[in-house]
């Protein structure tokens, strides 16, 4: 081979190198820009998703008993789901607001006054005297005591008010991801076609098939294990809050519900209710050691129930999944439940099936087949 064909080797090598560079950098620039793009709307999809995965049995349920087509059927859904979901949450704030207006107006009345403090607090110990000296000077004074925690009163009220904040904002986002939600669950048969053609994009069809697979029974059974056990335990303590006239019921039953959703004990309710049953409660001995026993079982109930509804239908192993929902909350939220359970059961379903692959291949070469007889 001479100078001229060398020559014309590096010609032809150092054109089609340059144009996977320039596909390349095109290709990356149009990545970084899809994903600066989508970036703003990853919860919102994130939430849309997990929301059509999981409603979506019940869309299909509907579905056949009205005889509707599955967009018809998700719009149905969607209507009865404002209802019910939206129709308490603003009944809730308008409460909320006139609760704090009726505040507002006791606080600016001139004759407004705190009560005299009762004596034994300053029997309790450790925080009873500095409670004891704070009650009796809002009795006296109550703009001087309120200067006294002035520091304690702006910190809790910047608190309070970005809490109240995020609350809002994530009720409009639910809301939005509810709304998304009913157009996928109306294109879920064509949806589901182009997921699972795009995970056998990455993987071959069979194992893109088998993700998908669980993928929907993970995000299934994290929202039963999960948002749905804090709503059954939810409903069993209300219940119980109302028969043992417990003030503000559904107040504190939709508070064990938040406490369910962020993995936090409902004994964060039920102990102060315990407490003010047996020390403020009309009821009798007996009435309140059944209410208590009644409660107890309730509070308990979720660790009964989650072990068992958290790894349903799920070809991953328990333990996986909560740990993987647990996890993912600790890192991302309330959505990491999710997404980190999801994403948990796909590594853990990859790693076994690469094991199993591993030792398939280890036992072929140490027992290799014998030849077929001819």
């Amino acid at each position: 081979m001479d100078d001229g064909d060398l020559g014309v080797i590096r010609k032809v090598l150092a054109h089609d190198l340059m144009q996977v560079y320039v596909r390349l950098f095109l290709l990356l620039t149009v990545v970084w820009f899809s994903v600066e793009t989508f970036a703003p709307f990853l919860a919102l999809m994130l939430w849309s998703v997990i929301l059509a995965v999981s409603l979506y049995p019940l869309n299909r349920w509907l579905s056949a008993k009205l005889h509707l087509s599955e967009g018809k059927a998700a719009i149905v859904f969607i209507v009865i789901a404002f209802l019910v979901v939206g129709s308490p949450t603003i009944a809730l704030g308008v409460s909320l607001a006139d609760h704090v207006r009726d505040w507002v107006a006791i606080l600016n009345e001139q004759g407004f006054q705190v009560p005299v403090a009762n004596p034994s607090v300053a029997d309790w110990p450790v925080v009873g005297p500095a409670l004891f000296d704070l009650w009796t000077r809002a009795h006296e004074d109550l703009m001087s005591a309120a200067r006294m925690v002035q520091p304690q009163l702006i910190s809790g009220g910047r608190v309070l008010l970005g809490a109240v904040a995020n609350t809002l904002l994530a009720l409009v986002l639910f809301f939005v991801a509810l709304l998304v939600a009913g157009f996928m669950m109306a294109h879920a048969t064509r949806g589901a076609e182009q997921t699972r053609q795009l995970l056998g994009t990455f993987a071959d069809h069979g194992r893109g098939d088998e993700i998908q697979e669980l993928v929907v029974a993970t995000i299934r059974s994290v929202s039963n294990g999960v948002v749905g056990v804090a709503f059954l335990q939810a409903l069993a303590l209300g219940v119980g809050f109302l028969a043992l006239d417990v003030p503000a019921a559904g107040v504190l039953a939709l508070l064990v519900l938040f406490l369910g959703v962020l993995q936090l004990p409902s004994a964060l309710v039920v102990l102060p209710v315990l407490a003010w049953i047996w020390l403020s409660s009309d009821g009798g001995t007996v009435a309140n050691a059944i209410g208590t026993a009644y409660l107890l079982a309730a509070g308990a109930a979720d660790g009964l129930l989650k072990p068992y509804l958290l790894g349903r239908g799920v070809d991953t192993p328990m333990p996986v999944v909560l740990i993987g929902a647990l996890g993912g909350m600790a890192a991302e939220g309330l959505i990491g439940l999710f997404v980190g359970a999801v994403m948990l059961s796909v590594g853990y379903k990859l790693l076994m099936s690469w094991v199993q692959h591993s030792v398939a291949e280890h036992e072929a070469l140490e027992h290799p087949a014998a030849p077929a007889d001819t």
